[in-house]
């Protein structure tokens, strides 16, 4: 129910905004405007104020911004104040205005998150067995700081070790309630090449304690009940998944678990060279995720990078989808691949759920400018070639293939719903 209702409210904020930067800019720019719409259906609600209509429809999946003489009606408006009245740049500046809203939502939504939940505070998810950080540190400790500046991800952690190393490095710490300062003195790795103190940081902990575990599973077979703790592999103590996991892809097949009071030694028979088919059906036990505020600039700058790298990604998918690297049916989504996305969102937290809109919000700001009839870069490009040729293109011929556009694209979007129903269900 979670789901539906958090499904509902993200399709009515993402097409509402669209929709409210294509009706601010009609009527910025003097573009009549007939009805502003919220939803789909009859109406529940309406009012007229001036010479716009606004009304809230029975089915709240998006809205739209009907104009005068898109279609025949013109309303109350006289003809200069109609869509195919006003000048070409005007019909061009209002077709981009909804996606411009969408990048700006997208934005704000990544600030919002950023300032009000924070980011995640890396955790110590485990300790790789001799090395320095094994005496120092425990598996759930909150790393707050090394070497007097504030760490928010791996790369800074390691860049301070590197700076200071091989000289003991300071980390500041947070154990349960207690706030401690710690020194670690790096090691050199060969093999890494760097100084490393030997410890797993992320900000998710899970440990190698099993909480659920479905009866067929791979570890079910192997002797494993819910409960049960991997406490040792290979003569290795085992504080956390990621070790067992470390071990496991060294090889390591033998493993002890203390169930209850007992401590009991198992042995997988094979190894998968997909290890993480190993865990299918088994859920394991983790610590929820600590949040740290940030200042507005660092905030600002993450937002931004986050709003950069979602257009990189979604064009660089355009791009494979034209060169068909990656199947078309395979990289879109209608409202149900939509609302398992959101679910998976839900799952992992708020300040994921919020990028994870500000994601869609902005892959609906590009969807909309690509230059399909009935979407606003067909339009746009409409009024681009007005421009630069200083012909126009008979509005009847512009709105019949806006009109097969649009006929076409609820064929699109019916087959990928059904599509996604499938499987959903397998």
């Amino acid at each position: 129910m979670m789901t539906f209702i958090v499904f509902v409210a993200t399709i009515l904020l993402l097409v509402g905004v669209h929709e409210l930067g294509h009706f601010l800019a009609a009527k910025l720019l003097r573009v009549g405007v007939l009805e502003f719409a919220i939803g789909f259906g009859p109406a529940i609600w309406a009012k007229k104020r001036g010479k716009t209509r606004y009304s809230l429809r029975l089915f709240p999946l998006g809205g739209y911004v009907r104009l005068a003489g898109e279609g025949p009606e013109i309303g109350d408006y006289a003809p200069e104040e109609t869509y195919y009245g006003r000048p070409a740049w005007v019909r061009f500046l209002v077709a981009l205005s909804g996606p411009a809203f969408n990048l700006a939502l997208a934005f704000l939504l990544a600030l919002g998150a950023f300032l009000f939940i924070g980011l995640p505070r890396l955790r110590v998810a485990g300790l790789v067995p001799g090395k320095p950080a094994e005496a120092v540190l425990q598996v759930g400790d909150i790393i707050l700081a090394v070497e007097g500046k504030e760490v928010w991800n791996l790369g800074e952690v390691g860049e301070r070790i590197q700076a200071k190393a091989p000289d003991p490095v300071r980390f500041r710490i947070l154990r349960g309630e207690q706030e401690m300062e710690l020194s670690i003195v790096p090691v050199y790795s060969e093999e890494d090449g760097r100084y490393l103190v030997g410890g797993y940081f992320q900000p998710q902990v899970v440990f190698a304690e099993i909480q659920n575990l479905k009866p067929l599973s791979p570890l079910s077979a192997a002797g494993l009940r819910p409960g049960d703790v991997v406490v040792g592999a290979c003569d290795k103590p085992v504080r956390s998944f990621l070790e067992w996991y470390s071990l496991l892809r060294k090889g390591c097949g033998s493993f002890t678990i203390r169930r209850g009071d007992q401590i009991l030694t198992l042995e997988l028979p094979e190894l998968p060279s997909d290890l993480t088919s190993l865990f299918e059906g088994a859920e394991f036990r983790s610590l929820p995720m600590v949040y740290g505020r940030i200042g507005f600039q660092r905030a600002t700058v993450l937002a931004a990078q986050q709003v950069g790298m979602a257009f990189s990604l979604i064009v660089e998918t355009l791009k494979a989808m034209a060169r068909r690297e990656i199947p078309a049916g395979e990289a879109v989504s209608g409202p149900v691949g939509i609302a398992g996305i959101i679910s998976a969102g839900i799952t992992a937290g708020p300040l994921v759920a919020i990028l994870l809109i500000a994601v869609i919000s902005v892959n609906l700001a590009l969807f909309n400018l690509l230059p399909i009839p009935a979407l606003d870069g067909s339009r746009m490009l409409f009024a681009l070639f007005e421009i630069l040729s200083g012909r126009r293109v008979s509005p009847k011929v512009e709105t019949f293939v806006h009109t097969l556009g649009f006929i076409l694209l609820l064929g699109l979007l019916f087959w990928i719903t059904v599509r996604d129903i499938f499987r959903l269900f397998g």
